[in-house]
């Protein structure tokens, strides 16, 4: 790799791969003189940016444990998840007033900020940004492959946040497929659109530094007007996109797409939620070059199946496909046995981009890995079946869905609402509003008094992601 080449951009700022290597190292060693030991858990509270990138890489560089956290999320979320995770350090760009709500009563014992002073926060050691930058370089940690290297937290069924732990060696296998499989390289440049918190950023994160490629990281900003976005996708020379159906959608239906030139485009990665077949004709028209897929995989196993589109128009649901190399599935019934070929059941996947288990969860992580045949297998909870030589999704054995790509459970959505003072009962369902692939959350609910549906809403958006809040709340007598 050119060392004087684009390694990282956002828009406002580019690195070379000597200054990302330099700040990397330099922030790397602000974190361990700070107090942080391998194995620590360092939470990052940021919006994307090519600093958001660089922290990542330092806190694994230190040997921490890196929890990414929802820069979007309302803070007593944020909190819940530190309550999880007690990190030691944070790092933060959010607004003074948000982080104070967010440090609050937290166990972290010193803030890496980068952004305007905060007021002090007691027994918090606050370190500013350009300091931070500005310490000693620090060497590698020396941590093995079985340590945990960082942890997803999803929302979970009663409301309490898990987290997904990952080691060094499953994210590496991880990165090893993923530049293998798609052909990455120093000539391609990655556009992450996924925030940290959401387990397709691994992608730009780890794939593409491992193969010398270049991420463009697009601000969620500028993603919220996707002709912006493409015209940043445009500007760079992006090769290859990886995001989710509902922000393809977006970029078809309101990128002006016909405006621009995206013949760099030489793959797009598109999973996390079902791609409507009759909108796949529209997206290959308005990119021809780019090759589509559709990937599979739960963030406990980050990506295990894929299914490349063949040329010509989509008619039929389109397939997770097969697994990738060194990756086993298997469909079973309730009891683990393998069904026929045909017959839907559960699927397990066993692979080295497994995580090691739940964070604190034994009995989760007990209740999702088995031991069959001499493997640990993950129980997806994802029903499936083959079909000329393909996995075809059919849906869940839980209650968990997709909206917008983001897993949301739906007991945590009516727990949240049977917390909302005068809300005495209420019960939460998925709807496609249109038949277009997309899932909107509706939740009825029974009130004590004068609580108006917008002002229970309101408070959810205090409590829950944005992906989580129902689109509507529907006031009824039983």
């Amino acid at each position: 790799v050119d060392r004087g080449a684009t390694a990282l951009a956002d828009g406002a700022d580019a690195l070379t791969w000597a200054e990302v290597h330099d700040a990397v190292a330099r922030l790397s060693g602000a974190i361990v003189a700070a107090g942080v030991a391998p194995g620590d858990r360092v939470a990052v509270h940021m919006r994307k940016s090519v600093w958001s990138f660089v922290t990542v890489h330092a806190v694994v560089r230190a040997g921490g444990v890196m929890v990414p956290l929802d820069p979007m999320a309302p803070p007593g979320a944020v909190r819940r998840v530190l309550a999880e995770a007690s990190p030691t350090m944070l790092v933060s760009d959010a607004p003074a007033r948000v982080l104070a709500e967010v440090v609050a009563d937290a166990s972290v014992e010193t803030l890496v900020r980068r952004g305007a002073p905060i007021d002090p926060v007691d027994g918090v050691r606050v370190i500013g940004w350009d300091d931070a930058l500005g310490h000693e370089p620090a060497p590698p940690a020396e941590v093995g492959g079985a340590a945990a290297a960082y942890i997803i937290f999803t929302s979970g069924s009663t409301g309490r946040p898990k987290g997904i732990v990952h080691t060094h060696a499953s994210a590496l296998a991880y990165a090893r497929r993923a530049a293998a499989t798609y052909g990455i390289g120093p000539s391609d440049v990655l556009a992450n659109i996924a925030s940290l918190h959401f387990d397709q950023s691994t992608f730009e994160l780890y794939a593409g530094p491992l193969a010398g490629a270049a991420v463009l990281v697009i601000p969620d900003a500028v993603l919220r007007f996707p002709a912006s976005a493409i015209e940043l996708i445009e500007r760079f020379g992006v090769t290859v996109v990886y995001t989710v159906p509902y922000v393809l959608r977006q970029f078809v239906d309101r990128g002006a797409l016909d405006q621009r030139d995206l013949s760099s485009v030489r793959w797009i990665k598109f999973g996390g939620e079902v791609y409507p077949p009759g909108e796949l004709a529209a997206l290959r028209a308005a990119v021809p070059s780019a090759r589509l897929s559709n990937v599979y995989g739960p963030a406990e196993v980050n990506q295990c199946t894929h299914h490349h589109l063949a040329d010509g128009r989509q008619d039929a649901p389109v397939p997770i496909g097969r697994p990738w190399w060194g990756t086993d599935v298997r469909v079973c019934d309730r009891d683990g046995s393998v069904v026929a070929v045909g017959d839907p059941g559960e699927l397990w996947v066993a692979t080295p981009t497994m995580m090691v288990g739940y964070w604190r969860r034994p009995a989760l992580t007990a209740a999702s890995v088995v031991e069959r045949d001499g493997r640990r297998w993950y129980r997806t909870g994802d029903l499936v079946r083959w079909s000329h030589g393909d996995l075809e999704f059919l849906g869940r054995n839980d209650h968990q869905v997709k909206v917008r790509g983001q897993r949301v459970e739906i007991e945590a959505v009516e727990a949240a609402l049977a917390d909302v003072s005068g809300v005495v009962e209420a019960g939460v369902v998925a709807i496609d509003p249109g038949d277009a692939g997309t899932l909107d959350l509706v939740a009825a609910v029974i009130v004590d008094g004068d609580l108006d549906p917008v002002s229970v809403r309101a408070e959810l958006g205090r409590r829950l992601g944005p992906a989580a809040v129902p689109t509507r709340i529907v006031a009824v007598d039983r």
